[in-house]
């Protein structure tokens, strides 16, 4: 399994949003993301990271021809990051990491499969609360911690462009020293910086005769690299610091064919790291493993570079005791249940230590654990090895839990953690579905509490759906309007209604709201990007 970054005990960051769930933990945002990021293999392991396992699949293609083909994801998902980002302009305040790459894959600088292969597979994961902009950079992100870089730290809260960002720009192959430099610049990253991005960003992956017969000649293509690959360095799908030592050393790949191209005007990144008489390559080379630290830098710069209009919420760390997808139901004999899972994240062994989830009202279970495990990319407190996850279910009946307001988890090696719920309102999963273009919602309210006016409350619907121009999804949003149906249960009243909606392409999300308070929320039909 491959190494990775380090860190400390500590909670994902709670972010105050108006569509907070109570029962997504911080937030809907966060929990999916945090998923993304430290779920990486096993049990319950996010599809996400199956695109770059291994480091050097290719994920359009699957046997012999993804082999043959000599493409890389995790190199792909990079690419499309620094594309998205170069037209950024800080002093308009403009562009940067918001999808709207995907508007502008027409352009002669955009040319090759990386970005629609790449917004093809991110596509099922784009909700109301996960833009494809995030996924954008969380590309980047896991690309550079799977394969052997350390951890970036990942803001979320970027925002989709709307259209193609008036701006071009991208450095090409046969770009001029000078206006590449200048397109930097614009992008808020001086000299030096462009040198050390460049190397950071080309130590995974070639550049293909196929799609750049200017840089490499098409005798590269052959019956077992039908693409015609020129590797940037000997570990395509390693992220180390193997193509800056290639290029000093003048051995191996020699920093690759934007160096050695047989077309001298495609020299694009030998014209870039002689510019400064490769100084800042000689000082990446004598860094040893502070390369790998260089690189989070501006890697970090780099996918941190959004319009100003936009604000990044505070990183995501792995959550060390993580409830998932804790909900209200009610079973079909009528009996109202809390169920859902803790995710426990080790540092190392897994003790046989009793797990207890207490309510606020005092009520106690232990709870225990599934068998099957899955494993992070992440190192917790020093470890020398990888986190593993262990799940414990639970499902508890509403009549030892009623009124209760929290619930705490205490496992042995972890700090103790307390978490909210509430059952005045709430969306009941099982009468909740999407068919045949109509989603179909019951909610339930507590009709004994005179503190609660179930007046107030109403359903939103936000469904992702496909956009001309681009394989970003938009978000569509409409509201469901409720009646009063029988309940089977004393004390709680049933509110039902249905509403058409377009073929989603990623999961439906479900907000119960009370005047401007989000209640809870149910995400429908997630499929690759669900648990």
């Amino acid at each position: 399994m491959r190494a990775s970054s380090s860190l400390t005990s500590g909670l994902v960051v709670i972010v105050p949003n108006l569509v907070e769930a109570m029962f997504y933990y911080p937030s809907p945002a966060v929990s999916a993301l945090e998923h993304i990021l430290v779920d990486n293999w096993g049990a319950y392991a996010s599809n996400f990271s199956a695109a770059i396992t291994p480091c050097d699949n290719y994920v359009t293609e699957v046997g012999l021809p993804a082999i043959n083909s000599r493409r890389t994801t995790s190199a792909q998902w990079m690419r499309v990051s620094f594309h998205d980002f170069a037209t950024a302009d800080i002093a308009a305040g403009t562009g940067g990491i918001d999808a709207s790459i995907g508007f502008e894959t027409f352009r002669e600088e955009n040319k090759g499969s990386a970005f629609n292969d790449s917004f093809t597979f991110w596509r099922p994961f784009v909700n109301e609360f996960v833009p494809m902009a995030d996924l954008v950079a969380v590309g980047t992100v896991m690309s550079v911690h799977l394969c052997g870089g350390k951890y970036i730290p990942y803001q979320p809260g970027r925002i989709d462009a709307t259209a193609a960002d008036p701006k071009t720009g991208v450095p090409e192959p046969g770009t001029s020293l000078e206006e590449t430099i200048a397109q930097f610049d614009r992008a808020g990253f001086n000299q030096s910086d462009a040198i050390g991005l460049t190397a950071c960003g080309h130590t995974i992956g070639s550049v293909h005769a196929g799609g750049f017969p200017e840089v490499v000649e098409q005798s590269a293509i052959t019956p077992n690299n039908t693409n015609g690959a020129s590797n940037f360095d000997e570990t395509r799908a390693v992220f180390d610091a193997a193509v800056v030592h290639e290029y000093i050393d003048n051995t191996g790949a020699r920093g690759g064919a934007l160096v050695t191209s047989y077309n001298e005007s495609s020299r694009s990144d030998l014209r870039l790291y002689e510019s400064d008489g490769n100084k800042t390559m000689l000082d990446l080379y004598a860094q040893g493993d502070g390369f790998q630290d260089t690189c989070v830098d501006l890697l970090g710069r780099m996918i941190n570079t959004v319009p100003s209009t936009v604000q990044l919420q505070p990183a995501i760390t792995p959550a060390l005791i993580k409830p998932i997808n804790v909900t209200w139901d009610v079973t079909s004999d009528g009996q109202l249940v809390l169920s859902g899972k803790v995710r426990l994240l080790h540092a190392g062994e897994i003790p046989d230590n009793p797990v207890s989830i207490t309510f606020s009202n005092g009520y106690t279970e232990t709870l225990v654990p599934e068998a099957n495990l899955g494993i992070s990319a992440f190192r917790l407190a020093g470890s020398k090895t990888n986190a593993t996850s262990q799940y414990l279910p639970f499902s508890i009946p509403n009549g030892g839990i009623s009124g209760a307001s929290s619930f705490t988890i205490a496992a042995s090696g972890f700090e103790a953690q307390t978490f909210p719920i509430q059952d005045e309102a709430f969306i009941i999963p099982s009468l909740t579905r999407v068919a045949d273009g109509t989603i179909s919602v019951t909610v339930a309210a507590r009709t004994n509490r005179p503190d609660f006016d179930v007046s107030r409350i109403s359903v939103k619907i936000a469904t992702p759906i496909t956009q001309p121009l681009t394989l970003a999804p938009k978000i569509v949003r409409t509201e469901v309007q409720l009646e009063e149906r029988e309940s089977p249960l004393d004390g709680i009243g049933y509110w039902s209604g249905s509403a058409s909606i377009e073929s989603p392409v990623g999961a439906v999300s479900v907000t119960l709201v009370s005047g401007e308070n989000a209640m809870d929320t149910l995400l429908l039909d997630a499929r690759v990007a669900g648990w």
